[in-house]
């Protein structure tokens, strides 16, 4: 894959699971930077970065010079299989994910 070929960071979207353990900011992450560097990109955590784990913030990464805070929260649509009516039916629901944003200040882009 070129440069030019991989999609951008912020396009990138983990589906990190529909339950509990989807909701843990450690495995959004960890999925979230397997993916960036599967398209190619070299990613690496900000580890001293501060985030708001109760606003859906998982952390900062580096990508190639550029930091992004990653989120997660319901932001995929799934299909649940439900069975507790006696009968196997399906209904469309938001399944969590993770995703990049630029950290941005007033003067521009924070490398």
């Amino acid at each position: 894959m070129t440069i030019d070929e991989r999609p951008d960071p912020v396009q990138i979207i983990a589906r990190v699971g529909t339950g509990f353990s989807a909701e843990q900011p450690e495995r959004a992450i960890q999925v979230w930077m397997y993916l960036a560097a599967k398209a190619g990109w070299d990613v690496s955590r900000v580890d001293e970065a501060s985030v708001d784990l109760d606003a859906g913030e998982c952390g900062i990464v580096d990508v190639e010079g550029l930091r992004y805070l990653l989120r997660r929260g319901r932001r995929v649509r799934r299909t649940l299989y439900d069975d507790s009516g006696g009968r196997l039916t399906q209904r469309p629901i938001f399944g969590f994910a993770a995703w990049a944003e630029p950290v941005l200040s007033a003067d521009g882009i924070i490398p």
